[in-house]
């Protein structure tokens, strides 16, 4: 089925794997994001095309948001205001009931409290930090006004990784490991080794994506939760020791302090939320998704020489 879909945040690395995914991808106008007043308006503009061009089904996917586990209360507030407000404008637009509403959201970070892992779809909330707090009041805008017209995927997603993250942010442990083997500078770590996470391949997130899209536009309206994760629990040191494999050189670890390491969760593994087209088909393993991460830095270190 051609379904036209809208990616808010197509530039990230999430969003720019479910846009390369879409088969019918509506290109909406660049996003000021450091602007709040002309990112909203932005957003309108594009809001107002999309609802012109979509007469048949459709899905907009939120996959946007620059705010990590380190974000101050006022940073993440933000993010969760302006998807508020948009989630308003769309509510209100003329756009016809074939569609399907997506909101990425964080796992670890609405779970980082929750007790006794791995946490499914039922685990109540528990976020411990701004960040997570930001994100499951996104969840919850999304919820009041618009999950009484369309159905609204709720995507809890894990720690994903693939080529193209972002290293200027505290985040992307794969592309800092890939980064610190390649340059031979120690790699900076504020939790312990011990410390497990969820980790998934960014094409897998976005395949899921839109299954979860294809499988939610023949339920009814309301909004669930999704849990998109690998449904491994992955050590920190072993996650070292795979990219030492992969690099074949050992990577420098020097161990830190730092204010977001109060956000962190020593264990955050997860049930995965299963749809019937993809429940048998296995993930991208670490060890390859982490061999093409390593090449895309490597790629990127001799581009900028």
């Amino acid at each position: 089925m051609t379904r036209l879909v809208w990616t808010i945040g197509s530039g990230g690395l999430i969003g720019s794997a479910v846009a390369r995914e879409s088969n019918c991808p509506f290109a909406g106008t660049r996003v000021p994001w450091g602007d709040t007043t002309a990112s909203l308006a932005s957003l309108s503009a594009s809001l107002r095309e999309f609802a012109r061009e979509a007469q048949g089904p459709w899905a907009i996917v939120w996959a946007a948001g620059a705010a990590t586990v380190s974000a101050s209360e006022k940073e993440a507030e933000a993010e969760a205001s302006v998807f508020r407000t948009f989630a308003h404008e769309v509510a209100s637009s003329p756009l016809n009931s074939r569609g399907v509403v997506v909101l990425v959201s964080s796992a670890g970070g609405i779970h980082a409290g929750s007790p006794s892992p791995p946490f499914d779809e039922a685990t109540p909330p528990s976020p411990i930090s701004p960040y997570g707090r930001a994100r499951l009041a996104q969840e919850r805008a999304a919820t009041e006004l618009l999950g009484d017209r369309w159905p609204v995927v709720l995507a809890r997603v894990s720690n994903v990784y693939g080529p193209g993250q972002d290293l200027t942010k505290l985040q992307g442990l794969v592309s800092r490991l890939a980064l610190c083997s390649l340059t031979r500078e120690p790699l900076n770590l504020f939790v312990p080794l011990a410390t497990v996470r969820d980790y998934i391949y960014v094409d897998d997130v976005a395949s899921l994506i839109h299954a979860w899209i294809d499988e939610e536009a023949d339920t009814s309206t309301g909004a669930r939760v999704r849990v998109i994760a690998s449904g491994e629990g992955t050590s920190i040191g072993q996650l070292v020791r795979t990219a030492q494999d992969v690099g074949h050189r050992k990577v420098p670890i020097a161990m830190g302090t730092h204010p977001s390491a109060t956000g962190q969760a020593p264990d955050l593994r997860f049930v995965p939320s299963l749809t019937h087209s993809r429940s048998g088909l296995p993930l991208t393993t670490i060890p390859i998704g982490m061999k093409r991460v390593f090449d895309d830095v490597f790629h990127q270190l001799t581009v900028s020489v």
